[in-house]
């Protein structure tokens, strides 16, 4: 595979994609492995519910991620002349592997780093959010301490920035 989320809950990959539009999960020697059985193909040895696409026979790129996701088609072209990455196509010779090229797998990486952007902020804020409140349980013992030490109300506002009448208002009931 290829990239992992920060919460393991997202695996995205450069998948090689068959002329019937299925992506690829993994490679053998004989070619791409695709999930499912047209009986185009020769069926996988060990993955029964897998076919075997030659890998001259893949037409372009995408990115997949296990939660379904799919990103935009990289279109495999014939000849280095009609390659075009600013169109989305990539030349990759017909005699070897049909793996995306570096430059094509980089830009599928970006665009599914941006695919799991959203949760990523998401875990960002609840980190932030669990901080905060530790500190807020931090800041309540620590008022409770100063106040048992002896210190005012108004020493202890004005610590922490508020009014001596706010700071009491806040922490006077948890004494």
């Amino acid at each position: 595979m290829g990239w992992v989320s920060t919460d393991n809950e997202h695996e995205g990959w450069a998948a090689c994609v068959a002329p019937d539009g299925r992506l690829s999960s993994s490679y053998s020697g004989e070619g791409m492995l695709v999930e499912g059985v047209t009986g185009r193909y020769e069926r996988d040895k060990v993955m029964s519910d897998h076919e075997v696409v030659p890998d001259v026979e893949m037409i372009g790129w995408r990115g997949a991620c296990t939660c379904g996701w799919q990103g935009e088609l990289w279109k495999r072209v014939m000849s280095p002349a009609d390659a075009d990455f600013s169109h989305r196509r990539d030349y990759v010779s017909l005699d070897g592997f049909a793996d995306a090229s570096q430059e094509v797998e980089d830009a599928i990486h970006e665009e599914w780093k941006t695919h799991i952007a959203p949760s990523e902020a998401i875990l960002g804020l609840e980190a932030a959010a669990r901080e905060h409140a530790q500190a807020g349980q931090r800041l309540d013992k620590t008022v409770a301490a100063a106040k048992a030490a002896g210190a005012s109300w108004a020493d202890i506002g004005r610590a922490v920035g508020i009014s001596r009448q706010s700071a009491h208002e806040r922490w006077a009931e948890k004494q």
